[in-house]
C-alpha cells in the first residue's frame, strides 16, 4: 500500500508501517545514488519525522558500549617497531594471528529491530560459538591452515569424518575460546 498525502488517516497496521518507511529510505537512497529529479525533495528530516509520526523506532536488542584502550595500542605500536629494527627482522619472518574477534555467532540473530514499541523486547543472546583463528606471515608467503575451536569434542556434524581430513585444524575446548594450551598445540 503506497503512502501518499490523502491517504495520511487512513489506520494502516504495523506491517504496512514498515513497508512504507523501507520505500521511502529506498526511494531516498536511490534517488541520490542516481542523481535524480531535483522536484523529488524528501530528505532525511522527512523521513525521520514520517517514522515519529507512525511510532517506528528502530533500537538495539543486545550488546554492550565498549571502548578500545588507544593509548596501549600507540605504545605497542611503537615498541614493535623498535623490535623489528632491532633485530631486523623481514616481512617473512613476521606473523599475525588473530581470532575473529567474539567467536563467530552462528546461531545469532540481528541486533537491530524495527519496531512500533517505545521499547525492544528482551530476548536471551545466543552462545552457541565457534572460534576461527588465522595466521599468515606479513609478506603472505606463508598462510597456516585456520584454526576451528569448538564446544564438542566431535561434533555429530562430523560423525564419520576424521579431524584430519577437515580442511582446518579442529580444536575443542569447553566455551569455544582459544586459550593458551589450545594456541601451543
Amino acid at each position: 500500500m503506497p503512502w501518499s498525502p490523502e491517504r495520511k488517516r487512513v489506520l494502516l497496521t504495523v506491517e504496512q508501517k514498515f513497508q512504507i518507511v523501507s520505500r521511502i529510505e529506498a526511494d531516498l537512497n536511490f534517488n541520490s545514488k542516481l542523481g535524480g529529479s531535483k522536484e523529488f525533495q524528501a530528505s532525511s528530516g522527512c523521513l525521520e519525522k514520517f517514522k515519529n509520526r507512525l511510532g517506528i523506532h528502530q533500537l538495539s536488542t543486545v550488546g554492550e558500549k565498549l571502548s578500545s584502550d588507544i593509548e596501549a595500542g600507540n605504545s605497542f605500536i611503537a615498541e614493535l617497531q623498535d623490535l623489528i629494527v632491532k633485530e631486523k627482522l623481514t616481512a617473512d619472518q613476521i606473523y599475525n594471528c588473530d581470532e575473529t574477534e567474539t567467536g563467530l555467532y552462528w546461531r545469532a540473530l540481528p541486533t537491530k529491530i524495527l519496531t512500533a514499541e517505545a521499547v525492544a523486547l528482551g530476548r536471551k543472546k545466543m552462545k552457541d560459538r565457534v572460534t576461527i583463528l588465522g595466521c599468515a606471515n606479513a609478506s603472505g608467503s606463508h598462510r597456516i591452515k585456520l584454526t576451528l575451536v569448538e564446544k564438542s569434542k566431535k561434533s555429530r556434524c562430523f560423525k564419520n569424518i576424521k579431524k584430519t581430513a577437515l580442511p582446518v585444524h579442529y580444536m575443542h575446548q569447553e566455551s569455544a575460546w582459544m586459550n593458551s594450551s589450545l594456541f601451543s598445540e
